[in-house]
């Protein structure tokens, strides 16, 4: 029973009671009667008040219990705003590697024994999250590197305004969109490091904490992107020159998806970057043997004078269920300065890959690659074995040019890799590369033609 009915309850008795002592004129009963009519009303009144009184109380509870939203999807923690206007995310990913090389007489003689090491090649920890919904924001940290760990420097830093639909608007320091393989997160490539096609592209003018502006958008089947970048926040993990904020590089991406969300697939892709402003009047070409455990450069072209740089090509893939394979060639032509000669590079790669498990490959629209593999049947849960992958890929860069004096020839490098990969579950990859690299005609080396084998193993965890 409620206060309310206890009240009225005995109230009514009361009256009752009263209506039937018979010592009561009947003249003052009337009065009387009245009197207790309004003593009920107040009552009620009061009881009324109470109510909405711990009404008031349970709702400002429940609005208050409802200010904030946790969650731990994936393992990330978030905080996300009632209305939806703020959100807040950590996240991190871990790359350990291990690596062994098998020299030949001649690489050895070259640089001495490559390192057999194991180091953090990333080690990224940070947070993104939304402002007002329109705004977004990024800012993470890496605390790994080619061959040893180091201080924290920032791989991205950076405001995003999404207010338009399918576009998204940066300033700061991110990572552009160009090239399909420097498109793909590095924790959903397919093999332990992107070629070097793409890391030559990227070296010019994108690439990991590049100070940038410009956006990316897309439809259901086409991707753009389009950038104004300098140098970059942190040390220079490209091909090029050096880091230097004096840089002005203009790049952009273009991609068509036949049929992004399910059924066969094919993606057509251009990717294209001018560097106008090249510090110190020079670019450099270099990039490590598709293995950073050893930060050693295989082919280098050492720098050499220029006036501005232009890198070109096309990209191509397919996906069919657990099937795909792409593949992208980039043509790198530098202008010489007055009375320096012209020079002309090329590199290409094709890969296929093989989910022996069954899943499908998924595809983005919104930045014109693939995602991770993602099991079925994770690994311990109702006895799944997780997702296994199998991988192959040729890989060619030629820093060769007859333009250039003798001692600026970078070499020519190919490399078969294969790999095998195991996904016991979203967030964990054990990835196992072994590579056959091949070096001719490199300059500023004691013998020019050289080459090694390497096994490789990386453990990756994401969160």
């Amino acid at each position: 029973m409620t206060l309310r009915n206890i009240l009225l309850a005995g109230t009514a008795i009361g009256a009752a009671a009263f209506l039937a002592a018979p010592a009561f004129a009947a003249s003052n009963t009337q009065a009387e009667l009245d009197a207790l009519k309004a003593q009920i009303e107040a009552l009620q009144r009061k009881v009324d008040d109470v109510e909405i009184q711990h009404g008031n109380a349970i709702k400002s509870l429940e609005e208050r219990k409802s200010d904030v939203i946790v969650g731990l999807k994936n393992g990330r923690p978030s905080f996300k705003s009632a209305d939806g206007n703020f959100t807040f995310e950590l996240s991190g990913r871990a790359h350990l590697d291990w690596g062994y090389y098998d020299q030949d007489d001649n690489s050895v003689a070259n640089f001495g024994g490559l390192d057999n090491n194991i180091n953090f090649r990333r080690a990224i920890f940070g947070a993104s999250g939304t402002l007002m919904k329109d705004f977004a924001y990024d800012l993470y940290f890496n605390f790994g590197d080619s061959g040893d760990e180091q201080n924290g420097v920032i791989y991205e830093a950076a405001l995003h305004y999404k207010g338009i639909d399918g576009v998204k608007l940066s300033i700061g320091a991110i990572q552009p969109k160009l090239t399909l393989d420097d498109s793909t997160s590095s924790n959903d490539i397919t093999f332990i490091e992107r070629a070097t096609a793409a890391n030559l592209m990227t070296g010019i003018g994108a690439g990991d904490g590049r100070m940038a502006v410009g956006g990316a958008g897309n439809t259901d089947n086409f991707f753009a992107a389009a950038y104004y970048t300098m140098g970059s926040v942190g040390p220079d993990t490209g091909g090029s020159s050096l880091t230097d904020g004096d840089r002005s590089n203009v790049l952009g991406r273009v991609a068509f998806a036949t049929s992004p969300k399910e059924g066969p697939n094919f993606h057509f892709g251009l990717s294209g970057t001018y560097a106008a402003n090249l510090p110190g009047d020079t670019i450099r070409f270099r990039d490590r043997p598709e293995l950073r455990v050893d930060p050693t450069r295989m082919i280098d072209t050492s720098s050499f004078a220029a006036d501005s740089a232009l890198a070109y090509g096309p990209e191509l893939a397919f996906n069919y269920g657990p099937f795909r394979a792409q593949g992208e060639y980039y043509i790198y032509t530098v202008d010489g300065l007055a009375g320096s000669p012209d020079a002309d590079f090329d590199a290409w790669y094709l890969q296929a890959s093989w989910i022996l498990t069954g899943e499908s490959y998924k595809y983005s629209m919104s930045k014109a690659a693939y995602s991770g593999v993602s099991p079925d049947n994770p690994f311990l849960a109702g006895g799944g074995m997780g997702a296994w992958e199998i991988a192959a890929r040729y890989s060619q860069a030629d820093l060769n040019d007859s333009g250039l004096a003798i001692g600026d020839q970078g070499g020519e490098q190919d490399i078969i890799t294969v790999g095998l990969n195991w996904y016991p579950n979203k967030n964990v990859r054990f990835m196992l590369n072994y590579l056959n690299v091949d070096v001719e005609d490199r300059a500023n080396v004691a013998n020019p033609n050289f080459g090694h084998d390497a096994i490789a193993l990386r453990t990756q965890f994401t969160f």
